[in-house]
């Protein structure tokens, strides 16, 4: 039997199954028919293959994502989420929805090239003017407490709060945040993040945690719906954020080797797969080079 009738008769079982959850005449002929199908074995099948479906879903919803050494562990945790979601066990799915959120944000706190875009932009005069007309820089924007004492302090040692402002500005935002929607978005995370804390015990929450909290938590059902669109736009934001871009520059044929110089100056040797692809290109041919924003991967050149 081939993949597509397997799929085929699986969707078949999958909606007789359903009807029988909720048809006594149907469950008693597949016991007649199957040989005394229980209960508790319809209810297994059932779960199993709502779980397929769920993992289905993650795989194509993470699949074009670009930052592919965390796409699995974050199709997982979108399984989780799901799962609680039908369980209707919102602290355990308000926590596996921010493990997504968190895995991807400090993923940018690692990447150098990040690292070095923080670096360089974060003493910047100008992020946003404020309600008063005054032009607040970057940096303040960025860390709230101790900004003398904490501004130069590597991304990853920040508060999350933190981290995911400059995740908002310089990536959700490209830099180019209206201070409303920004503040909005922002809003909507942190709620996310008290939510998430709903899982660690013992500690004392501070009062605007506390009316944060006792806001959502009676109007659980609405967050579900609101925290699964806000991952789905944060995530949507981020592929966005690393599409490819096209870069212009000049390629120099070097003894085994082959030198590209962009036109803002910025230089380096091609290998691999790309290489084979270029070995006819004549000397000192205008080309262009598509790359990933963000890891900076060389996906093609072309000739100009």
């Amino acid at each position: 039997m081939n993949e597509q009738n397997r799929k085929t008769i699986l969707n078949h079982i999958d909606k007789i199954e359903q009807y029988a959850k909720t048809d006594p005449w149907l469950m008693e002929e597949l016991r007649r028919r199957f040989g005394g199908v229980s209960d508790t074995r319809i209810d297994e099948i059932y779960e199993y293959c709502i779980e397929r479906v769920i993992r289905e879903q993650a795989e194509q919803f993470y699949k074009d994502f670009p930052i592919k050494e965390i796409a699995p562990s974050l199709v997982d945790d979108f399984c989780r989420m799901e799962r609680n979601k039908r369980d209707n066990n919102f602290e355990d799915f308000c926590l596996a929805a921010f493990q997504q959120v968190e895995n991807i944000t400090n993923w940018f706190c690692k990447n150098p090239n990040f690292i070095n875009l923080y670096n360089n932009k974060k003493n910047g005069n100008s992020c946003f003017t404020d309600d008063y007309g005054a032009s607040i820089p970057i940096i303040q924007c960025l860390i709230k407490y101790e900004l003398e004492k904490r501004k130069e302090w590597p991304l990853l040692k920040l508060y999350f709060n933190e981290r995911i402002r400059a995740i908002l500005y310089f990536v959700y935002f490209k830099e180019k945040p209206y201070k409303y929607n920004f503040d909005l978005k922002y809003k909507e995370l942190n709620e996310l993040y008290q939510c998430r804390n709903l899982n660690h015990r013992g500690g004392e929450r501070e009062q605007y945690q506390e009316t944060i909290i006792a806001y959502i938590l009676p109007h659980k059902y609405q967050y579900y719906l609101k925290f699964t669109g806000l991952l789905v736009d944060f995530v949507d934001k981020i592929s966005e954020y690393m599409s490819t871009k096209e870069e212009y520059g000049i390629l120099t044929k070097l003894p085994g080797a082959n030198l590209v110089k962009l036109n803002n100056g910025e230089t380096f040797f091609i290998e691999g797969k790309i290489s084979n692809k270029i070995k006819d290109y004549e000397d000192g041919v205008s080309i262009v080079v598509t790359r990933n924003t963000i890891s900076k991967e060389i996906l093609n050149i072309i000739k100009a």
